[in-house]
């Protein structure tokens, strides 16, 4: 047996690998902003050498180091299984630009020069199988246990166990005569069992010898030669009765029981013809390696300097008003600033996470402060998505853990990244993003982990964890995790109410008609079956406080309980809800009908620089929200990631501050009293109703449901009889006297073309639009969503009987596959030409945003047929617009067309020609004349994927 190939350019090949495999299933190799950012001295993330290809994922919970005096080499630790997953020169990591660097995972840049299995890194038994009941998740603490990295400059110190020894190890890497060296020194405490320690792979065939020389009672060398190859592996600070084994393609240290600390380094030479190897064990073994750790644990210089950014402060006469609070997005190290967390320190500062890797902190927050200061106070972390502040101790909630981190020496910078909890499992798949951190009044940490995507009819495409889809407590100690809930699907936003309820957002996908805002019950199941962990498959699911429909917002994030003094009194105890797909604020007013909480949502008209996020109340009495734009945001600054300040201004609210439900009506509460003309006329009001199915179907693709014809995708029309304005002008009760609790968890059966349907009631939305005007004059145009599961005073009868079982109420048949009488299909990216029309097929595939096509050339007046075929994981169109400047309009436009197919009426004079939504596995042709000289971009219009989904028709002359 040979070796493995050492010394490979992995990026060239990664590249022939995408060749091979295939234009249409390619991701794009353009740049990204996290190339181009200085992550610091290292980078936490799930490693593969294939972003195509979920098996050559080399590393689930990655460390990778820059090692070197020039940084042009790199050392993966794997925190689960404590071992050095990699180690190559050339290059850092390459991430892909898909789904803004989130799709695929970042591959090593750079040649090859070992590796080791996914297996433990350490043995207690000389036996080196996973021990773990899934391959996911760290190893039992009884083998090992990871305690976090010392950071001194460059200088990086890993610190875990193996069994009772404490281990300290630091990466490293030297040039001997040209040659590049990798070393590991390691300081173990006493330990009364021997350990073995898995260094390498290595071929131990027949064909393979091992030979051991020293040239000192500790110091000395091993030689791996296979053929004309070989690999020098030195040595120096071994105890006696320390022995070298090849074992299961490995090259193994075998260490004795210890009696006192051990301090060991092994120098890693690279595969050479075996003439050259000889003549490198010299100066390998004397190779300079300070075996003493002691001084890397202390902190070392700060590295980032501070920056100053100016607050542009918000004017209106309304009653919020907007600061921006500006970040420095062009800062010296190019961070790709995202931020998806905030949180406050017992001096005012604010901490921000940064889902690229970092945390800031920022000074200045004062009103009247002109300058804000900011400071990079930790880099590398794995797509942090949480930042909580207890005790002036920082928290982050990471991919692979939950951090402290540690300002020892108090130059502001983190020098210690402490492992608090690293239990949760990280898995193959991109979507499963780790979310949230907040606290309860015990002090418990909560945080929640979404699901794979895509999901299939009867499951998940990835592996589903007991992990996923779940909501986990940690004891104040984060010694252990518990998961308190199931059935979640992408968790983007938590919250802790005063009284310790939880409350989460989720957004549509498969099983999750449209977006929703949730209550937790520990232990109850939450909607989404994959995720469901139960014996037998649900028939029900815990009802979510709102519904949020597609057309309002795609993507809610955090949903946040108003508790600020400095807020109106009439306020306190509601929601706000943030949106990193529509960039915006909403209120959400609360009911409580028997314990079920149901919500009313109304839109603010407040604006922002990007999506936003995470909101935190700070004791300035005003809410700070972090933001950052994904693959699907619309609506806002246009901006990457954004920090902003939104302050009341002391003004009339001018907004309705409770939606409540009674037996035969609606009463609504507003914040001050309204003109009794427009609130007594009927004309003022327009109430439509409608409910959604449980199915496995991704979203409804904004359909929504009738409620009184099963089947119809469209809204009924509620019925006003009549108004009545209260003594206090505030309250307007409208007598509606269909509302009641029969018609509030009416289902609709399961109804044929919708995938595993599940019949169940999932509550009533009533979409309430109305134009008043307070006593002041001022005009109130408002729309809100109301949610209804029940209808306070009102019981079901005996059963609600289910509406509309398939095939009765006149449903509508299933929509045949539409080809348009189209040409037969042509290779992707082709054209064939029929009759003098020319066809051109495009494509998309899997998950990702985009067309297999994204350039077609043409000349003015030819007729051209654009068939479109979605093989992809969700639905798509095609529209082809005028210009550069037309893609936003429409795309923004399209947002709330679902009427029309996403294709926004308002806007058809900047479109050329449009398809209908192609469903999954559908085929659409757009057929039309080719119009002057010119470049006309295409996109997709479907739930805003105009942002990356995109081509360009160039017409020529």
């Amino acid at each position: 047996m040979r070796f493995p190939p050492q010394a490979r350019p992995l990026s060239l090949f990664l590249l022939g690998a995408l060749t091979a495999i295939g234009q249409t299933s390619a991701p794009s190799l353009a740049p990204s902003p996290m190339n181009a950012m200085d992550h610091g001295p290292f980078v936490s993330s799930t490693i593969s050498t294939d972003p195509l290809s979920t098996r050559d994922i080399i590393v689930h919970k990655g460390i990778a180091v820059k090692v070197g005096r020039d940084r042009d080499a790199v050392m993966v630790f794997d925190t689960d299984l404590l071992r050095v997953a990699a180690a190559w020169t050339g290059g850092f990591l390459k991430w892909y630009p898909a789904r803004d660097g989130l799709q695929e995972w970042p591959s090593p840049d750079g040649f090859s020069h070992f590796s080791t299995s996914q297996r433990s890194g350490w043995s207690l038994t000389r036996n080196f199988a996973d021990p773990r009941p899934w391959r996911y998740g760290p190893v039992p603490q009884s083998l090992g246990a990871y305690k976090g990295l010392h950071l001194h400059g460059d200088q990086v110190v890993f610190s875990y166990t193996v069994g009772i020894s404490q281990v300290l190890e630091s990466p490293g890497f030297e040039r001997v005569h040209g040659r590049p060296v990798f070393t590991r020194t390691f300081n173990l405490s006493p330990t009364t069992v021997g350990l073995s320690l898995q260094v390498l792979q290595a071929p131990d065939g027949p064909a393979t010898t091992l030979e051991r020389k020293t040239s000192s009672p500790t110091d000395g060398h091993v030689q791996i030669r296979s053929g004309d190859q070989a690999r020098v592996v030195a040595h120096r600070g071994l105890p006696a009765g320390a022995k070298w084994r090849l074992e299961g393609q490995h090259l193994i240290l075998d260490l004795p029981p210890l009696g006192e600390p051990l301090r060991f380094a092994v120098a890693i030479g690279p595969v050479l013809p075996s003439a050259e190897s000889d003549t490198l064990i010299a100066q390998l073994t004397a190779a300079a390696t300070e075996l003493d750790l002691a001084r890397w644990l202390q902190p070392g210089p700060a590295r980032w300097q501070m920056l100053e950014t100016k607050p542009v402060i918000g004017t209106g006469e309304g009653p919020f008003v907007v600061d921006e609070l500006t970040v420095p997005s062009g800062n010296p190290w190019r961070s790709f600033l995202r931020f998806s967390g905030v949180d406050f320190l017992s001096d005012g500062r604010a901490v921000v996470s940064s889902l690229s890797g970092d945390v800031w902190i920022v000074d200045g927050l004062g009103e009247d402060s002109g300058t804000l200061r900011w400071k990079r106070f930790a880099t590398g972390l794995n797509q942090p998505l949480g930042v909580k502040v207890v005790n002036d101790q920082i928290y982050v909630t990471g991919r692979d853990q939950i951090t402290r981190l540690h300002d020892r020496n108090g130059d502001g910078e983190a020098d210690f990244y402490e492992n608090f909890n690293n239990q949760v499992m990280a898995a193959t798949n991109f979507h499963a993003f780790t979310l949230n951190l907040e606290t309860d009044s015990k002090g418990n940490f909560y945080f929640a982990k979404s699901t794979p995507w895509p999901v299939q009819l009867q499951g998940v495409k990835a592996e589903v964890t007991p992990h996923h889809g779940a909501l986990f407590r940690l004891p104040p100690d984060g010694s252990k995790l518990e998961v308190i809930a199931h059935g979640l699907r992408n968790p983007n936003g938590l919250s802790i109410g005063p009284n310790d309820e939880i409350i989460y957002s989720d957004n549509e996908g498969n099983w999750v008609p449209t977006s929703k805002v949730h209550r937790i019950r520990e232990g109850g199941f939450h909607g989404f079956i994959p995720s469901a962990r139960r014996d037998s498959a649900p028939t029900d699911f815990e009802k979510p406080i709102l519904w949020v429909p597609h057309f309002v917002d795609n993507s809610p994030a955090q949903p946040i309980f108003i508790t600020s003094k400095s807020w109106p009194a009439e306020l306190q105890g509601q929601l706000l809800l943030t949106s990193y797909g529509r960039g915006n604020l909403s209120l959400v007013l609360r009911e409580d009908v028997d314990g079920q909480w149901q919500g009313a949502h109304l839109n603010l008209p407040l604006a922002f620089r990007s999506g936003t996020i995470r909101g935190r109340f700070h004791r300035d009495g005003h809410l700070y929200i972090a933001g950052l734009t994904s693959w699907q945001s619309v609506g806002h600054g246009g901006d990457w990631g954004s920090f902003h300040r939104v302050r009341y201004t002391g003004g009339p609210l001018h907004l309705p501050v409770g939606v409540n439900t009674r037996k035969g009506g609606l009463e609504l509460r507003f914040a001050e009293p309204l003109d009794p003309v427009s609130a007594a006329d009927p004309k003022n009001f327009t109430l439509k109703q409608w409910t959604y199915p449980w199915t496995s179907q991704y979203g409804t693709r904004g359909k929504i449901y009738s409620v009184n014809n099963p089947g119809e995708t469209v809204a009924d029309s509620v019925v006003i009889q009549s108004i009545q304005l209260s003594v206090d002008r505030k309250t307007v009760s409208l007598a509606i006297p269909a509302l009641r609790q029969d018609l509030a968890q009416k289902t609709l059966g399961v109804l044929p073309n919708l995938p595993d349907m599940i019949e169940a009631s999932l509550g009533l939305v009533m979409a309430i639009d109305y134009r008043l005007r307070s006593a002041d004059g001022a005009e109130m145009k408002h729309i809100i969503h109301k949610t209804i599961h029940r209808v306070a005073g009102d019981q079901a009868t005996a059963m609600a009987a289910p509406v509309g079982i398939g095939g009765v109420h006149g449903l509508p048949a299933a929509p045949a596959h539409q080809t348009h009488g189209g040409p037969a299909a042509a290779p992707a990216g082709r054209s064939v030409v029929a009759d003098g029309t020319r066809v051109v097929e495009l494509r998309s595939t899997g998950v990702t945003l985009g067309y297999d096509v994204t350039e077609i050339r043409t000349k003015a007046g030819e007729r051209l047929v654009l068939r479109y075929v979605n093989a992809s994981d969700m639905a798509h169109n095609l529209v082809v617009v005028k210009t550069e400047a037309d893609i936003t309009p429409v795309g923004i436009a399209a947002i709330t067309a679902q009427a029309d197919e996403f294709v926004p009426k308002q806007e058809k004079d900047r479109i050329v020609a449009a398809s209908r939504l192609a469903n999954p596995g559908e085929t659409v042709l757009v057929e039309f004349t080719a119009p002057g000289p010119g470049v006309y971009p295409y996109i997709c219009t479907f739930s805003g994927h105009f942002t990356v989904m995109q081509g360009r028709l160039i017409v020529e002359p």
